[in-house]
């Protein structure tokens, strides 16, 4: 039975309701990410605002099924997030989930639903108490529940084992990069913080465009993101003024 948007069944799994909206939440995603090409396109502010709009979408009602998220469910939550993230971080569509949302500085959407069945516990507490709700109190119950969130989705990147070059470098500060308000992601940047692009290995093992993953510019038997950035004699000119703006420290785990 559909009431009030949610489908519903005699066990209360929530199986079928999820399985119409990751449909639903895909077609959206794929038509949103068609108005967000990699390069040029609408600023990183619009690409986060579409981004909201499946997210909505996506935890309608999460106080009232968040008791469901059986794996099975998350899989349906975690494909169409991993769309829209890719599209807002004008990423390669080989992005993992685990990189795309992190660059995206969106967490897992089954952590968001539990901040709202939190807040929305909280606020029925208050009422069974007789007590009158607060903006002050739901600011601090919302602060709470997010600061909880940050904390699981820290130890969650702790255990991945995919997005390992990413998660590397923002784990470390992930409260810092989810508050960040300057930065925009570029095309070219975001392929030098996910490891794919136009580099040898990812264009001979992912992409199979390259007959072996060596370095064109100085016959590395390997091209990455890493030897790019720390080791091909090519961008030695551009090496130098990086490691002379970071104290001559480029590695992942620079606080800066």
């Amino acid at each position: 039975m559909k009431y009030l948007g949610l489908v519903l069944d005699g066990r209360w799994n929530f199986n079928e309701h999820f399985e119409q909206l990751g449909g639903r939440l895909i077609k959206a995603a794929s038509a949103l990410g068609r108005l967000l090409p990699n390069i040029r396109g609408p600023a990183s502010a619009c690409r986060r605002l579409y981004a909201g709009i499946v997210r909505s979408m996506a935890l309608y009602g999460a106080p009232i099924w968040i008791h469901a998220l059986s794996p099975q469910n998350k899989r349906l939550l975690r494909r169409p997030q991993r769309v829209i993230a890719v599209r807002v971080i004008r990423g390669y569509r080989t992005v993992s989930w685990t990189a795309a949302t992190l660059l995206a500085s969106d967490p897992p959407w089954e952590l968001q639903a539990e901040v709202l069945a939190e807040v929305y516990q909280h606020k029925l507490d208050i009422r069974s108490r007789g007590e009158q709700i607060t903006s002050e109190g739901i600011s601090r119950a919302r602060s709470i529940a997010h600061l909880s969130l940050i904390q699981r989705w820290h130890e969650d990147l702790e255990s991945s084992n995919v997005g390992s070059w990413t998660v590397q470098g923002i784990r470390p500060h992930l409260e810092r990069w989810l508050r960040r308000r300057h930065g925009p992601l570029t095309f070219h940047l975001v392929q030098v913080l996910t490891d794919h692009g136009c580099f040898g290995k990812y264009l001979n093992k992912i992409a199979r465009r390259e007959p072996t993953p060596g370095c064109w510019e100085c016959d590395a038997p390997e091209d990455s993101a890493y030897h790019t950035l720390t080791e091909c004699v090519a961008w030695a000119p551009q090496r130098h003024s990086l490691l002379a703006a970071f104290d001559g420290d480029i590695s992942l785990v620079n606080t800066r």
